[in-house]
């Protein structure tokens, strides 16, 4: 894996989550990544494209029939 290149203070930003979150993170690194490294790899991962993600819930939801609570147990 490749690091991200050391970014200047100007290209920085702050992103405010959880300490659950953060110990989620915090096992996620591996040697000397930065939290940057492994956010960066998560949403450069294709299973995390976003775009595409959206579009598969679009087409599960097109061709999908939902069932609310009270016609799934209707008569119990």
């Amino acid at each position: 894996m490749t690091q991200s290149a050391s970014p200047n203070d100007s290209d920085m930003v702050s992103i405010r989550v959880s300490r659950a979150t953060q110990e989620k993170l915090k096992k996620l690194k591996k040697g000397d990544m930065t939290y940057d490294d492994v956010i960066s790899q998560m949403v450069d991962d294709e299973n995390w494209d976003v775009e595409k993600l959206d579009a598969d819930l679009d087409q599960i939801e097109k061709k999908s029939k939902f069932y609310s609570f009270e016609e799934v147990f209707k008569g119990v």
